[in-house]
């Protein structure tokens, strides 16, 4: 029974990776700037390294790791598709977290960090945004088809 569970663990974790990968794959296709705006986006939210022992590090680490999970979802169902723009919708909650401690953040490069974590997640958003209403008004071919892309709802 177990060797069955580790069968099992081993294949959905390679599924993972595979769906990661061919996401990424995608991103990298898309006409610049794109790819440079995703790229700038990632390093933005990233940068929570530098401030790991602060609470706000730890919930845009927390919300990067729970955006990616949601957009690998959505990408494994539906393909690259302007629906994927809901994988962040999570950040309307963070970011207005963000915005009501501005306040009480006495360091400089924190500071600085949160608030280019704001601006970039709020400009994310309201591409998001757009993407999502296009989608449901009947955009819903994907934006990038390779070979072996999952197919489009």
């Amino acid at each position: 029974m177990a060797r069955r569970s580790e069968r099992g663990l081993a294949r959905s974790t390679v599924d993972a990776m595979t769906t990661a990968i061919g996401f990424m794959r995608h991103v990298m296709r898309l006409p610049l700037p794109w790819p440079l705006w995703v790229a700038v986006l990632f390093l933005t939210n990233m940068g929570a390294v530098l401030f790991r022992p602060r609470l706000e590090a730890w919930v845009v680490l927390g919300a990067l790791g729970l955006g990616a999970g949601l957009q690998m979802a959505l990408f494994a169902r539906a393909g690259f598709v302007r629906l994927l723009g809901l994988g962040h919708v999570h950040w309307l909650v963070m970011v207005t977290w963000l915005l009501a401690r501005l306040g009480t953040i006495g360091e400089p490069a924190l500071y600085a960090w949160v608030l280019a974590v704001i601006v970039v997640c709020s400009l994310s958003l309201a591409i998001d945004a757009a993407d999502v209403v296009r989608y449901l008004r009947g955009s819903r071919a994907p934006t990038v088809v390779l070979e072996g892309s999952p197919r489009s709802l």
